[in-house]
């Protein structure tokens, strides 16, 4: 199992579906805060429907200053005609929403 973590997205034009996403997997440093196993990349939010139905874990990452703190846990959620799309796991975190992540 793999974790990845999300950094920034792209929504729809609509700005109800998540399109894109810039993640990359990741890892707890020694203080507890989110580092990055490799480079980022921006990629289609169907990889990241289909790393969850493989198991892998997948998070936000906010940054907060000059440092890069761990937010929710991402989850698929079905909208209408079955399209399968990610949102937080706890979206009642304020400030730590999907739609609280940069924009690309």
């Amino acid at each position: 199992m793999s974790v990845h973590l999300i950094e920034a997205v792209r929504f729809n034009d609509a700005g109800d579906r998540v399109e894109m996403v810039r993640w990359g997997r990741g890892h707890r440093k020694a203080d507890g805060s989110p580092g990055w196993d490799a480079v980022t990349a921006e990629q289609d939010v169907n990889l990241v429907v289909d790393a969850l139905h493989f198991g892998d874990e997948v998070a936000t990452a906010f940054k907060v200053g000059s440092d890069m703190v761990l937010g929710p846990r991402v989850h698929i959620v079905i909208h209408q005609h079955g399209i399968e799309d990610i949102d937080t796991i706890d979206h009642d975190v304020p400030g730590r929403t999907l739609a609280d992540l940069p924009r690309f």
